[in-house]
């Protein structure tokens, strides 16, 4: 298969751009890359499909995203149905997150990030009520064709949620691997352990979930939304070598010897100057959503200019659909540049050509991916994106990838390859049903919220039909 006359972005190391370029790709590999005109002297007799007017892209790699929350998007926005029962979280409601629930929030999420160019994402999965909930969420990649990388979370100290949401490490341990045996190919699906977050675990769970990782050569994660010991319910509060760490959370996990490439940090919103250094240092990667900074309404924003300036590998992500609310790439990508541009005071704190290698390039590197997708090279993953640059937003077309960052959105995405297979053609998905799977969902998000026993936690639109807490 050959795709020729796009202009072709390949965020390869040298960041090559084909005005008038071609990609080929046999089965789930691509065989060669460059100018039309040498790749047709080449390849003349392969399948052809003709790019004049497009953008070809390497796959989206989305560094970060919940995606059993998908079914739940709006529920807590604007502080609605927020913090029941002392808790952050309407426990109430992720009782009901079986396997089907998250199968139907995972196949909607699909939905939304083919559509806007995503061909891979990382998942954060910690709402282990039920054991199998999981498994609805790989499933559904599997079933549409996304590479996902599968984060299972745990943590073993109450506060975010009741001790019955806790695990003991041995439990936790247990059951990441067993995740791992069922779902890890180390192609479509990668599997890797996460300690969920710094305020909720102890000492002994990030240590023994690490070296679980290391044993069974799997990648190792977790969330970090604050300073060290920041949260009233963090173990570490009163211990008294935090004042060596001045509540400093990455100098505290690289004394316990966590860091490194296939340690993915998650957030890092507090990170400080005197931090990065050891992020640069251990070559530990950085997950940045910065939608869910703003919905936060966090004042502070992770300093991804200066932790690039220093050689981090950050990677961008949208989160899920409960912080942000879009898994859509365009708009994380939109937010990025923008709101880094307000946190450091000058236009050029973060470029467009900054933030789309942070959605490819440096995002597989994050994942620990950059040997099979992030760029359109020779042996790479067939991970391809046409982008349609005739679309509003993307016309006229002197200076495309700045209109892909600042004015495109996703509509402007015309064909999805995923591993060799074309999974949306002229925006038609191909390997779902784009119709059945939302009705699907909105039946599984009315069976959470009406399951909860407490409607009264939301708007009346949700109980009548309409916005009547409006009036």
């Amino acid at each position: 298969m050959i795709i020729k006359k796009g202009y072709v972005v390949t965020m390869d190391e040298d960041m090559r751009v084909y005005r008038d370029g071609a990609v080929v790709f046999r089965g789930d590999r691509i065989v060669d890359v460059g100018k039309t005109e040498d790749i047709m002297r080449k390849h003349s007799d392969d399948e052809v499909i003709d790019a004049k007017g497009k953008m070809v892209l390497p796959g989206f790699v989305n560094t970060h995203n919940h995606l059993y929350q998908t079914i739940m998007r709006g529920l807590s926005d604007d502080g609605e149905g927020m913090r029941p029962e002392g808790y952050r979280w309407d426990i109430d409601l992720l009782r009901g997150l079986d396997r089907d629930a998250c199968y139907a929030s995972g196949a909607m999420s699909m939905v939304e990030m083919i559509r806007s160019g995503i061909t891979c994402t990382q998942d954060s999965h910690y709402i282990n009520f039920h054991r199998d909930s999981i498994n609805g969420i790989a499933e559904s990649a599997r079933d549409v064709g996304l590479r996902l990388v599968l984060g299972r979370g745990s943590w073993d100290l109450q506060g975010l949620a009741p001790e019955e949401l806790t695990e003991d490490i041995d439990t936790a341990i247990k059951e990441s691997r067993n995740v791992s045996k069922r779902w890890h190919n180390g192609d479509m699906t990668k599997v890797i352990y996460e300690a969920s977050l710094l305020s909720q675990v102890s000492d002994e769970l990030i240590l023994e979930t690490k070296r679980a990782a290391q044993e069974d050569e799997l990648g190792w994660g977790m969330h970090i939304q604050g300073p060290l010991a920041s949260h009233k319910n963090d173990p570490r509060t009163g211990d008294k070598s935090l004042r060596r760490y001045g509540g400093r959370a990455m100098e505290y996990l690289n004394s316990l010897n966590v860091l490194g490439p296939n340690s993915l940090l998650i957030h890092c919103t507090f990170t400080t100057n005197r931090e990065i250094p050891i992020l640069a240092q251990t070559g530990t990667p950085v997950a940045h959503c910065p939608c869910a900074n703003a919905w936060a309404g966090r004042s502070i924003v992770t300093p991804v200019p200066s932790m690039l300036d220093m050689g981090v590998t950050v990677g961008l992500g949208t989160d899920g659909a409960m912080t942000n609310n879009s898994l859509d790439m365009f708009h994380a990508m939109n937010f990025a540049a923008l709101i880094n541009k307000v946190n450091y005071g000058t236009t050029k704190a973060m470029t467009a050509e900054k933030v789309l290698n942070m959605s490819t390039r440096l995002a597989a590197k994050a994942l620990c991916l950059d040997d099979k997708v992030g760029s359109l090279e020779t042996g790479k993953k067939a991970d391809i994106v046409l982008v349609d640059m005739k679309a509003p937003g993307m016309a006229p077309t002197i200076l495309p990838i700045k209109n892909l960052v600042y004015s495109a959105t996703s509509l402007c995405v015309d064909t999805v390859i995923i591993n060799g297979k074309t999974v949306m053609e002229g925006r038609e998905l191909r390997t779902l049903d784009k119709e059945k799977i939302i009705e699907e969902a909105e039946k599984q998000t009315w069976r959470l919220v009406e399951g909860s026993g407490h409607m009264d936690r939301y708007p009346d639109f949700l109980k009548r039909g309409k916005m009547s807490y409006m009036n």
